[in-house]
């Protein structure tokens, strides 16, 4: 993947003076980059932005956590504010150590200590799901995830913030933390080790999603009961 982040910006957009950000819209990160523009596998960052107005972002970042020692597992979340300063050009000053720099009305990318992280706006209107009905349906029995029609796991959601996870082909379990992340109405899943889960749909007996991972494309996928 060597070098991808300089084709990304070439191919999908042009620096064009006074770029506009369309508001309320929900942006996803592409990786990491380093200075070379190679792709950092391991980098595991998973980063979300929420255009809030026409010169601010809203940003969530989520991070997971293994302890060697006892086994435990933790998600945290974070979240900040990207305020865009005035500027004569698309780069905005965020703080002495990052910058952000629009390229087009649906790319852009945030340089930080020499690696930078590039975002594409992603097509979706925040549909206002239930978040009390989603912990109902996800709270109430085991689901089978099935993503892009593959199956493989079955996801047992506790109302104590742990997931059981359970291969449908082998006899192995283990159990680790989630959260449930409301973004401004847009409702995301984040386990550990896992791509992210952003809700699309809620139907009786069936969560719809759609499975965002900084290394891949999106994938659409669904949560149905095991029966």
């Amino acid at each position: 993947m060597k070098n991808t982040l300089t084709l990304l910006i070439v191919l999908v957009s042009t620096l064009s003076f006074g770029q506009k950000i369309e508001e309320e819209k929900l942006w996803r990160t592409k990786g990491v980059y380093d200075s070379l523009g190679n792709f950092i596998e391991r980098a595991k960052i998973q980063s979300f932005l929420f255009s809030s107005k026409s010169d601010q972002f809203f940003r969530l970042r989520t991070q997971d956590r293994l302890n060697m020692e006892t086994g435990e597992t933790k998600v945290f979340v974070y979240r900040d504010t990207l305020n865009l300063k005035s500027s004569d050009s698309n780069t905005y000053q965020l703080s002495d150590k990052e910058t952000l720099t629009l390229h087009s009305r649906d790319s852009l990318t945030i340089q930080y200590n020499g690696y930078t992280l590039p975002y594409v706006k992603l097509d979706l209107q925040s549909n206002k799901i239930d978040l009390e009905k989603l912990k109902s349906t996800l709270q109430e029995e085991p689901l089978i995830e099935s993503v892009e029609g593959i199956k493989e796991y079955q996801f047992t959601y506790q109302k104590n913030g742990l997931v059981k996870v359970k291969p449908l082909e082998r006899d192995s379990e283990w159990e680790s933390e989630y959260k449930i992340i409301d973004f401004n109405g847009f409702i995301i899943i984040q386990g550990i080790v896992s791509a992210p889960k952003l809700i699309t749909k809620l139907e009786k007996g069936k969560i719809s999603f759609m499975e965002i991972d900084y290394r891949f494309e999106n994938k659409n996928g669904e949560l149905n009961k095991s029966y």
